[in-house]
């Protein structure tokens, strides 16, 4: 099985992936894993350095620099060299483990393109997303503490990558499981159990109380934040996603 979590910048993508990596569906390594914990994700950011370099690749390669915060991103086109990296990196992934996954918010930028390497292996039919939602305005709080980004710098960016993340699923017809930041902190148990029904897979209730610190967000409340509509209305949908994934 393979995993791929999309999700923003600041979404919880984290949290999600350090419960899948303790319950044996591996994310990565220590040597791999980078950053390391720091303040504002003290238990991990769970992030496999080496898909999180690619993407970097891809986006610069296209013109694009992550750290620049612009929310007018470039389709990326990937060229050869970068695209037999991607077959390889996948190839030793898949070698190495019978479960296994990454995450990094740019993924939201470039899904299309490690779909088509997986396709292109034959691994298709391994292959799952699980997408993780955040409200715009706990996202923007967020981007605003750690980066001094200024809200609507960072309301644009949620909304550049959610519409990408949500433009490859909905033409995508992989298996995609829909949750958000919000319910995981609320019920975990719930939607722990839901995320593993749709792996097919065994879980630990007891790593997911001690990992799950429901004191980890504290952007949810804040200075009022107020959406132009483009933003509100996609919000609605990527949680009417959610919703329905609850029915």
């Amino acid at each position: 099985m393979i995993i791929i979590i999309l999700g923003m910048h600041r979404s919880g993508t984290s949290t999600i992936a350090g419960v899948l990596h303790m319950n044996k569906v591996v994310m990565g390594t220590y040597q791999n894993f980078w950053p390391r914990p720091l303040k504002q994700n003290p238990k991990g950011f769970y992030e496999n350095y080496d898909y999180r370099k690619l993407n970097d690749q891809l986006l610069n390669s296209s013109g694009y620099d992550v750290k620049s915060y612009d929310p007018d991103i470039p389709v990326v086109q990937p060229n050869d060299k970068l695209e037999a990296k991607m077959a390889e990196i996948v190839e030793n992934s898949n070698s190495s483990y019978p479960d296994w996954g990454w995450k990094d918010p740019r993924t939201c930028l470039t899904a299309s393109h490690w779909s088509d390497t997986i396709r292109s292996l034959g691994l298709e039919d391994e292959l799952k997303i699980i997408f993780v939602a955040r409200r715009a305005s706990s996202v923007a709080r967020s981007l605003y503490k750690r980066n001094k980004l200024p809200f609507d710098n960072a309301l644009q960016l949620w909304q550049s990558y959610t519409e990408r993340a949500l433009e490859f699923c909905s033409n995508s017809d992989l298996p995609i499981h829909y949750c958000s930041f919000e319910d995981l902190l609320n019920d975990p148990f719930k939607i722990c159990n839901s995320l593993f029904d749709f792996m097919a897979r065994d879980w630990d209730s007891t790593i997911v109380e001690e990992f799950i610190d429901h004191s980890i967000s504290t952007s949810a409340k804040g200075d009022e934040i107020k959406y132009p509509r483009s933003i509100s209305d996609l919000e609605d949908k990527v949680y009417s996603f959610v919703k329905n994934q609850q029915k």
